[in-house]
């Protein structure tokens, strides 16, 4: 294998469209073929890591040329600029220590509306209208070079993996990668089609803000909330690796007072996700089918009652689920009556609002309906358990029907096995 290049400012090694490794500081690399990366000032550990890592994650791989990458500047990149995009650009800028921030454009048109709109972002709260510009703008092309550090990645749980994928070669090892998205499933997508040797740091969140789009870089933030964040955990892997690999990039989320952000521990942020995966997959499609907003759901019986057939199918698979064997609170955190609890509840407090979904399926776009409940069912058929209300409710969101109240019992259940209550409108 030849090894070409030196730097004494390396911090990381990066093959050519082969993936991403690292290797130890201050490390030469000569073009001797089979020969190892040395330096006089590398430690015993450092030299053992870049062993295995070169043994291990190069193995097969003829030539790999290696490109030097500058100290950590703190730069964040942002990949997305919907309103949840916009919402963590604007905070990130306008904070008192702000860090350098990149927002990655994914198509030309993009860059001709950031142009239009000022070069910068607009975000209305309380009827104050605040704007920030302090952005570098990238266009992503293919073989696009420069390293990214900490990427927050805010774009549609639909377009996740291909945009994730035009700039993989630009991870690190040492990368923090924050998933925004709605829903459960993107991290496993991305990780197995990405390819990687080695992947990066992974965070998630779990966002309650309201926002809503007034066109290109303009937002409302409608409902002002709160955001979990916390270090993600991959099925097969008990704990997340390189506890203080990602603190920066949490660090700036939570210093930000407009997202109201806050640290929550592996664990918890597995709860909440799975909290909020159960409002998303009541409230969403629902007010898909029935063409209203959130707070006209659930004062109509057969809703409410429809509601309850849900639950009680997602609070079945979520307690069954293997990551949650050993959590003593599970069978009572996700409970029918705890879920319904909850869902009531964000209903209530988003009563004038049109879900998200709603608002995809109004302006023709594909909705996030299959990593929702389609989550649901997935994982319900890996454990053995029928979720047909919550198979049903998807093939009506994808088709486009608008239910009547008093087709309930017909939509779901044609057999006639509801109870007499569903007939009924009020």
């Amino acid at each position: 294998m030849d090894v070409i290049g030196s730097d004494e400012g390396f911090r990381r090694a990066v093959p050519h469209q082969e993936g991403i490794l690292e290797t130890a500081p201050s490390v030469q690399y000569h073009s001797c073929p089979g020969t190892r990366a040395r330096s006089n000032n590398i430690t015993s550990l450092d030299r053992k890591r870049t062993a295995i890592i070169l043994n291990d994650s190069l193995r097969g791989i003829g030539r790999v040329t290696f490109r030097a990458m500058s100290t950590s500047s703190g730069r964040i990149h942002l990949l997305g600029v919907g309103n949840l995009g916009r919402l963590f650009a604007h905070e990130l800028a306008i904070q008192h220590n702000p860090p350098p921030i990149t927002l990655l454009f994914h198509r030309q048109d993009l860059l001709d509306e950031w142009g239009k709109a000022g070069k910068k972002i607009e975000i209305t709260a309380a009827g104050v209208v605040s704007s920030s510009s302090n952005y570098d703008v990238e266009l992503v092309q293919p073989g696009q070079d420069g390293f990214i550090e900490n990427l927050i990645v805010a774009t549609k749980t639909l377009n996740t993996v291909k945009a994730f994928s035009s700039i993989k070669h630009r991870l690190t090892l040492n990368s923090s990668v924050l998933f925004t998205q709605n829903g459960m499933g993107t991290i496993e997508e991305v990780t197995s089609s990405s390819g990687l040797p080695m992947r990066p740091h992974y965070l998630q969140s779990i966002t309650s803000h309201g926002v809503y789009s007034l066109g290109p870089f303009r937002s409302v933030h409608a409902g002002f909330a709160n955001i979990a964040i916390g270090r993600a955990v991959l099925p097969g892997q008990p704990s997340p690796r390189g506890q203080l690999a990602c603190q920066y990039l949490i660090d700036k989320i939570v210093s930000s007072p407009g997202l109201a952000a806050k640290e929550v521990t592996p664990k918890e942020l597995v709860r909440l996700q799975l909290e909020k995966l159960v409002v998303n997959a009541m409230i969403n499609p629902l007010t898909v089918i029935f063409d209203c907003k959130n707070g006209e759901l659930f004062n109509r019986r057969p809703i409410f009652h429809l509601m309850g057939l849900l639950l009680a199918e997602a609070s079945q698979v979520i307690q069954s689920l293997p990551e949650l064997g050993a959590d003593p609170e599970a069978a009572s955190r996700f409970s029918v009556e705890k879920l319904e609890t909850i869902v009531l509840d964000v209903a209530e407090k988003t009563a004038k609002n049109t879900s998200s979904m709603l608002q995809d399926v109004r302006a023709g776009r594909p909705t996030e309906i299959d990593y929702i409940n389609g989550y649901i069912v997935k994982k319900g058929k890996e454990q053995g358990i029928e979720c047909k209300t919550n198979e049903k409710l998807i093939q009506l969101v994808k088709e486009g029907e608008v239910v009547g109240v008093q087709d309930v019992k017909s939509e779901f259940e044609p057999e006639g096995r509801l109870p007499a209550i569903f007939s009924s409108s009020v």
